[in-house]
């Protein structure tokens, strides 16, 4: 791991690795600080939400014995996260079990928006479970609730021909007014999204238009999905130290992390309103990881990094807050390996949403009310 104490944003083209980016020193007892800043979504000076979530995972797996990987995460987004300040990750005991151990972690900055260290910008309950293979006492099972060729055969039309590394890297923020107003400046000064490769299927032939406020009953949104494909960004140290490259919980938290990347933009372009400036920040988020630990592995046997995809959608929404869902697959056997659930406020400006729609021509209507949307 890297010694320096010396915390500066990191610019540039190239990608830092997840080794790097996911660095800790420990501080106290079951303490722990980050040492690689986090990335800043653009247009925005706050930290990049996955960061804190994937790292809080990290940091509590140094608490646990050899053989526990974690297989269930749940976490709330507090407060913003600064980009020029270290994470100071707390973990809390709860319990240790002989085949299940649970963490709680509160992670804390020294900024204004953190009250200087008083108060936690994150907070998370983390699951460890150790394998069951080789325990004759129970039967083993497996099962997913879709067949293996699912991404294949359902997305055929935006995949035919393409392997991941064809599409294009995924945007700073996947939204049509940042394409329009950031995208310039993002391109020549931001650094590359760190620590795993992200590249974004264009779903325009499989989701068809969406209408304003989803189409009528919401049908469009109920519609639209999104696949992003992803794997992990090695560098030499990675391949050369087992730990780094074999470490399950280190990869664990890689999945995590690209299961935040421009997850409720979705919602927002599933609603047809993806030309509207909002307000959004994630409220909580879970993840569940299925079946064995050894299947969250980001790298072959030969140690180059592998494909995953992340399929999206969103399920239910009110209130100004949505549900983004998603399913996390191997690419190469087509096994779910996670299920993840995020729950995010959204607020879109009602004079903004009014002209979207005046513009489009639709005018929805609520049947149980009768009222104008």
């Amino acid at each position: 791991m890297p010694t320096t104490t010396k915390f500066e944003v990191l610019r540039g083209k190239k990608p830092i690795s997840w080794r790097l980016l996911m660095a800790l020193k420990q501080t106290g007892d079951d303490v722990f600080e980050s040492l690689t800043p986090a990335w800043p979504p653009a247009p925005f000076k706050r930290a990049f939400g996955g960061h804190v979530y994937a790292q809080a995972v990290y940091a509590a797996s140094q608490t646990v014995e050899k053989g526990l990987v974690v297989h269930q995460v749940t976490g709330y987004f507090l407060l913003p996260g600064a980009i020029d300040i270290p994470y100071v990750y707390r973990i809390r005991r709860i319990r240790d079990g002989g085949m299940y151990c649970l963490r709680g972690v509160d992670v804390f900055q020294h900024s204004e928006a953190a009250a200087q260290g008083t108060t936690p910008c994150f907070s998370a309950l983390v699951s460890f479970k150790r394998s069951e293979h080789g325990n004759k006492k129970w039967s083993g099972y497996e099962y997913q609730n879709v067949g293996p060729e699912h991404i294949r055969t359902q997305y055929a039309d935006v995949l035919e021909g393409l392997n991941p590394e064809d599409h294009p890297l995924a945007p700073g923020a996947d939204a049509t007014w940042w394409e329009e107003e950031e995208q310039e400046f993002w391109s020549r000064d931001a650094a590359a999204f760190p620590g795993v490769e992200t590249r974004k299927v264009d779903m325009a032939k499989y989701n068809g238009k969406t209408r304003p406020g989803g189409g009528p009953d919401g049908a469009d949104t109920a519609r639209y999905r999104q696949l992003l494909f992803y794997r992990l960004i090695q560098d030499d140290n990675t391949r050369k130290q087992d730990d780094a490259a074999t470490d399950l919980n280190l990869h664990a938290a890689a999945h995590l992390y690209a299961s935040d990347k421009n997850s409720l933009f979705l919602i927002q372009r599933a609603l047809g309103y993806e030309t509207v400036r909002t307000t959004m920040a994630s409220l909580s988020h879970t993840v569940i990881f299925h079946g064995s630990a050894d299947h969250l592995a980001m790298v072959d046997a030969d140690g180059k990094s592998k494909w995953f995809v992340q399929e999206s959608w969103t399920s239910n929404g009110g209130d100004n807050r949505g549900c983004h869902n998603s399913l996390l697959w191997d690419r190469d056997n087509g096994r779910i390996i996670a299920t993840t659930i995020q729950d995010g406020m959204l607020r879109f400006p009602a004079e903004v949403v009014e002209k979207v729609k005046n513009e489009h021509g639709d005018v929805n209507h609520d049947k149980a009310t009768g009222s104008k949307l």
